[in-house]
């Protein structure tokens, strides 16, 4: 299991950040739990977060706003919240499977919503569960323009899918292909011509150690190299799009422990 800290940023966070990397350097990572150097009172649930950009502006073309209106801005509308479920005194924190969702847009914009535990000073240990069985109702659409039509092929992996769009009758025609979720969308396929994608979802379970007044989906980019795209459990939208013409399919991610 891989561990990402979260940090925060500016000279007033010293409290907070000093939490962080203390309990980083004490805590033992193991395959299903997470072992503090002693006992602390601690709560297990769900930590949630979504940020809006408040100040920025658009990005990319006016025909591409349907995916989540992309911004640029530097000025966010955030909100946290960590919803207990059960409190005790432990020092073994069990990382038993759980589902997940991280959204993040190219601004850093998005949706977390993590398993995980809270300590009683506010530092957070959340987690992630790779695991995943795509239930689409179909895998392939066909979508019909005024010249002729387009045709998604999908072939459904164990961690994503790939994909193959088909042109017909052959010509220069822009076609998209849109994974959205709760948030925000992520573009799979955007080009004139006939071609292939793939798409992941993230690999590696990952502890993620921060602060409940620190993490946000801009903050899990930034300690995660700038990552764009979705991840997780639940339900999604693909959007099919040529021109004027649209199609849009859900389909679930379902978690295989279950």
């Amino acid at each position: 299991m891989q561990t990402v800290a979260v940090l925060p940023r500016g000279p007033f966070s010293k409290g907070r950040k000093k939490a962080i990397e203390r309990t980083l350097s004490g805590v033992e990572v193991l395959d299903n739990a997470a072992v503090l150097p002693e006992s602390e009172e601690v709560e297990y649930g769900r930590f949630v977060a979504g940020s809006s950009v408040l100040v920025g502006g658009k990005v990319g073309g006016s025909r591409l706003t349907y995916v989540s209106g992309y911004s640029s801005g530097w000025l966010f509308n955030t909100s946290r919240k960590f919803f207990a479920r059960k409190s005790g005194v432990s020092a073994e924190l069990e990382l038993e499977p759980e589902t997940y969702r991280i959204e993040i847009d190219t601004p850093g914009s998005g949706l977390l919503e993590l398993p995980g535990y809270r300590l009683k000073n506010g530092v957070l240990l959340l987690y992630t569960t790779p695991g995943y069985r795509f239930v689409m109702p179909k895998e392939s659409m066909t979508l019909e323009t005024k010249d002729g039509y387009v045709q998604l092929s999908l072939k459904l992996l164990e961690k994503g899918m790939e994909g193959r769009v088909e042109q017909y009758p052959d010509k220069k025609r822009y076609v998209s292909v849109v994974l959205r979720g709760k948030s925000v969308g992520d573009i799979l396929f955007y080009q004139e011509e006939s071609g292939r994608f793939g798409y992941e979802f993230l690999k590696e379970p990952t502890l993620i150690v921060s602060h409940e007044k620190v993490l946000s989906p801009q903050a899990l980019q930034r300690a995660m190299n700038g990552f764009i795209g979705l991840s997780g459990h639940g339900e999604f939208t693909l959007i099919l799009e040529a021109g004027k013409a649209r199609e849009e399919m859900e389909f679930t991610v379902e978690p295989t422990w279950e």
